[in-house]
């Protein structure tokens, strides 16, 4: 009989002291996303360094994004200006959201398209700088540049239809 009431406390001590545990519990979290509109880039202005003579020294022509120039060297500004116009773009997407505008970084290059004579942009600067706010869904940037100009710099129009990159993405 001993024997069986120790079978018996042992079965109940094994049953009293086992319980049910779980080795994997789960959670669920609902996931959500918000698309924002597509950020956008359109020129609104064409850049135009205006006229500039030139001399038997080389130069530049160092036109700023507020549409002002300045020179080096052998180029001179005539008081006769023609259209100076820093480059204008327009951009758009989502009101608050922050941009980040790219350059161009390499030579662009303007050609005067009768004797194929070239002059070398580069430099370019923006306003904004760097990056830029669509605080009303919209914003402007201007660029400006320098123009490389010869020495004895063949007279003419020189152009480059294709135009330079100017890229944003938002921030």
């Amino acid at each position: 009989m001993k024997k069986i009431t120790f079978i018996i406390s042992m079965i109940t001590l094994c049953v009293g002291f086992s319980s049910t545990a779980s080795a994997q519990v789960t959670a669920s979290a609902p996931t959500t996303a918000t698309v924002v509109a597509p950020i956008s880039i359109v020129k609104a202005t064409d850049m135009s360094f205006g006229n500039v003579a030139v001399s038997s020294t080389l130069g530049t022509a160092v036109l700023a994004p507020a549409s002002t120039r300045t020179k080096t060297g052998g180029v001179t500004l005539p008081a006769t200006t023609g259209t100076v116009t820093a480059a204008s773009f327009t951009i758009g997407g989502d009101s608050n959201y922050t941009f980040i505008i790219t350059l161009p970084t390499t030579d662009f290059t303007i050609t005067k398209a009768t004797t194929l004579e070239t002059m070398i942009v580069n430099a370019f600067t923006s306003t904004p700088s760097g990056t830029g706010a669509l605080v009303t869904g919209a914003a402007t940037v201007l660029v400006g540049a320098t123009l490389n100009v010869g020495a004895s710099q063949v007279a003419g129009i020189y152009a480059n239809a294709a135009g330079f990159p100017v890229t944003v993405n938002y921030n």
